[in-house]
């Protein structure tokens, strides 16, 4: 087996580098370096994969069915564990060490979410391998896969993860919808007005995604089982999109997404969550460039798996045809598992979220792996057209930055401010203290460059917010109010804007304007109540006594 070059290696190579300059930009350089290196590994996955010859890929897709269920077993024995036998670690003292690893590293503790995401883009190979086991007669094969298969069933539905569930069934369905618009075509009520076959399997699908909006739609707005569930995934979204706007130059930098979130959007010192979902994590981390980079990976391997069934199809019926027989259903598998990941990636981030994951490149080097020819492997995205496309696209992107060059500046400024501000803030994260009158000569860097964004542009609001949040905690209140309600009236619906002008208003003594802001935040009584300690704290005690009115107000009004 030797390293193959593949269609996709310009691709990776612009997302390595993508990769370089997210370690470097990101406030937290080992956390950083720990995420680089799961990802590096990843690409290495990748090109393993690719360098098997195509005849064995069906015994790389066959890998994945033990694959699958052992997370399944791992996520069943550590959540028993958890759940109550955690009292026979006392009995074996081996055992009881071996699973406290687990408190310790990261990648010992994923979350119920990620171990669904994981078995969930794995199952359609198993699936193909069981159908390949019984058509040749492997029983041997056929029982191991089938065994797979149930166990990762139960380890998925063990999860409880809705969202990896429906992706699952989006990507099967997909899969089942061509033999089934092959029966509709040869039926009965075809042949009164005959469609071909495409045109019945594009229906479907158009009807399938169909359903999936209703379906969510219906949950959300009726308050059906999994409706609040997928209402505050939609509510994270916007606030993470909203947090990608503060760095969209080169994006905020690798396993950077909790503390900023924590910080900004939840307004809390202390770690809250983890990540978003795939699309928005990979845009806030990786900025533009590289995300548009991960992107056009997924579509050109997409785009590679879908032209191999294409070809599939074109030929003798696969079941009867030799030569191409051992990897059709292999390339309807590729299909439904990248329709799993792109479906999942809208709510959860399995594969990027954290420190990453190896699995990241896996479903696109299996497109590479049974979308093989025979024939010079050529780059995607290599042709004199593409070349005209990307020529008027920078000529375009050239004119929009020489057009809004005041505005995009300003940006830039604004951009370099947070980064300034999140080394400042982040060296010791999570603080667990509130930062209202701390030392915040730090931030004296940050402070110019949000400065220079605003004498280019006053409506700038990532410097309108971090100037506020500043003056709150040198409890510069009147400078907090004004640069807080520039920034509210930019973004009247950003989370962290809304409670940090709501807090601002409570120290400043205008409860009138306060509370309809703090009515928004469902944490607001709590946290007050605990302010009232911490102003006497401080020997403030005109500050709690305010805290403790806020918060008899919010709990009486809820």
């Amino acid at each position: 087996m030797r390293l193959r070059r593949t269609p996709l290696d310009f691709l990776l190579l612009l997302f390595f580098l993508a990769l370089f300059v997210s370690l470097g930009v990101s406030y937290s350089g080992w956390l950083a370096l720990d995420k680089f290196w799961m990802l590096t590994g990843a690409v290495a996955v990748y090109y393993v994969i690719t360098a098997v010859p195509r005849r064995y890929a069906l015994w790389v897709a066959a890998a994945c069915g033990p694959l699958a269920a052992g997370l399944a077993i791992f996520f069943l024995t550590a959540d028993l564990w958890h759940g109550g036998l955690a009292f026979a670690g006392k009995f074996f003292t081996p055992l009881n060490r071996l699973l406290a690893l687990r408190m310790f590293w990261p990648l010992l503790t994923p979350h119920p979410n990620v171990i669904a995401g994981h078995i969930a883009l794995l199952l359609p190979y198993s699936a193909a391998v069981w159908l390949y086991a019984r058509r040749d007669k492997k029983k041997q094969l056929a029982l191991v896969t089938a065994v797979c298969l149930v166990i990762s069933l139960v380890g998925l539905l063990a999860t409880r993860s809705v969202g990896a569930w429906l992706a699952l069934i989006t990507g099967l369905s997909v899969w089942a919808l061509w033999p089934l618009s092959g029966r509709l075509a040869a039926s009965r009520l075809a042949a009164a007005r005959p469609l071909s076959r495409r045109a019945i399997y594009g229906g479907l699908v158009v009807v399938l995604v169909l359903i999936g909006f209703v379906a969510v739609w219906l949950a959300v707005t009726q308050d059906l089982p999994g409706g609040q569930t997928i209402a505050e995934r939609l509510a994270l979204a916007g606030r993470t999109w909203q947090l990608t706007q503060d760095y969209a130059w080169l994006g905020s930098g690798l396993a950077t997404f909790p503390a900023l979130y924590a910080e900004y959007v939840r307004v809390i010192p202390n770690f809250y969550l983890n990540y978003s979902d795939f699309y928005l994590d990979m845009l806030l981390e990786l900025g533009p460039v590289g995300a548009i980079c991960l992107l056009a990976i997924w579509a050109g391997s997409l785009w590679l798996v879908v032209g191999a069934v294409r070809r599939s199809l074109s030929r003798p019926y696969p079941h009867h045809n030799t030569k191409h027989g051992d990897v059709y259903w292999l390339r309807w598998a590729t299909v439904s598992s990248f329709v799993v990941i792109l479906v999942h990636g809208l709510v959860d981030n399995s594969l990027f979220g954290g420190l990453g994951t190896p699995l990241l490149f896996f479903t696109p080097a299996m497109a590479v792996l049974v979308s093989r020819y025979r024939g010079k492997e050529k780059p995607l995205f290599f042709s004199k057209r593409m070349a005209w496309v990307t020529a008027v696209l920078l000529l375009l992107l050239a004119g929009i930055l020489v057009g809004f060059r005041q505005r995009i500046t300003a940006t830039w400024y604004a951009y370099q401010g947070a980064r300034a501000m999140d080394l400042a803030l982040f060296a010791d994260w999570p603080s667990n203290q509130w930062r209202i009158g701390d030392d915040t000569t730090v931030l004296a860097p940050a402070r110019l460059y949000f400065d220079r964004a605003l004498q280019l542009d006053d409506h700038n609001r990532t410097a309108h917010q971090r100037l506020g949040m500043i003056a709150l905690w040198e409890m510069d209140m009147d400078t907090a109010v004004f640069h807080l309600q520039q920034a509210y009236t930019q973004d009247p619906t950003h989370r962290g804007i809304i409670k940090s002008l709501g807090y601002t208003y409570v120290w400043q003594g205008q409860p009138e304007k306060a509370y309809p802001l703090l009515a928004q935040i469902p944490e607001a009584a709590q946290e007050m109540e605990i302010y009232v300690s911490f102003w006497y704290q401080l020997d403030q005690p005109g500050l709690a006594e305010k805290a403790a009115a806020a918060a008899t107000f919010l709990k009486n009004n809820p």
